[in-house]
């Protein structure tokens, strides 16, 4: 019994992304030391944190609500389980919405923030492929991985996301020491054009005019990205 309990929290992705999280919080409280900021900044970011993995984690039982019918429903099972997909991005609107609105009440800096996010972001980010394995659709190339015994082999997707993590992160500290650092718009428009590609090498179901709902969901953040520098650009020309 505890040896079937290790093997499951060992396979439990919210506990990779809780880790991940945390690891991300740390980086970005490290970056703020000495800032008077800091705190409502942390406590921010902290609480948008817990509220994407809250939504992300009841997200099954919100988009079927029957299972809470459901007497075979195993209250263990189910916490060790992941959320869904369509889960993940309405916390993540969630969590964003959370942290527009504290900006505003407690007149947090969104400079101070969309400074340190990115850096944040990425540490998380490949912390949490560090712990997962992620696989797509089948290659032929030299560099594919066999997933247990199968024959075919596979795009490591968890390995273009570590080299694309590590190399990203390494240019941001590279272009913040020449102090030419690299906008919080385009970090996010980086970010999803390459998400959206790596999308071609998964396995997707068509959502809406062919095209899935991760792949509408980078759409959406790369024509925000766009937006929210254009937007920022024209304040620059006013001044």
């Amino acid at each position: 019994m505890m040896i079937r309990l290790l093997h499951q929290l060992t396979n439990v992705e919210w506990l990779s992304m809780t880790f991940s999280g945390l690891v991300a919080y740390f980086v970005i409280s490290r970056l703020l030391k000495g800032e008077p900021s800091r705190e409502p900044i942390t406590d921010a970011l902290f609480k948008s944190g817990l509220i994407v993995l809250a939504i992300w984690k009841l997200s099954p039982l919100v988009l079927q609500p029957t299972l809470l019918l459901d007497e075979t429903l195993n209250l263990f099972s189910f916490l060790l389980s992941t959320g869904t997909d369509p889960g993940l991005y309405l916390g993540v609107a969630a969590g964003v919405w959370f942290i527009t609105y504290k900006i505003r009440k407690d007149s947090i800096p969104a400079e101070k923030i969309t400074e340190v996010l990115p850096f944040g972001l990425l540490s998380g980010f490949v912390v949490f492929f560090l712990l997962n394995r992620s696989v797509g659709t089948v290659t032929e190339m030299p560099w594919g991985i066999a997933v247990d015994q199968s024959s075919y082999r596979y795009h490591p997707l968890g390995l273009y996301q570590l080299i694309f993590g590590i190399a990203t992160g390494l240019l941001m500290i590279w272009a913040k020491r020449r102090g030419k650092s690299v906008s919080f718009g385009s970090f996010l428009l980086y970010f999803s054009l390459f998400q959206m590609t790596l999308t071609f090498f998964q396995y997707t179901t068509p959502y809406f005019l062919g095209l899935s709902l991760q792949q509408l969901f980078f759409i959406v953040v790369a024509a925000l990205s766009i937006i929210f520098n254009t937007h920022k650009k024209e304040g620059k020309d006013i001044t």
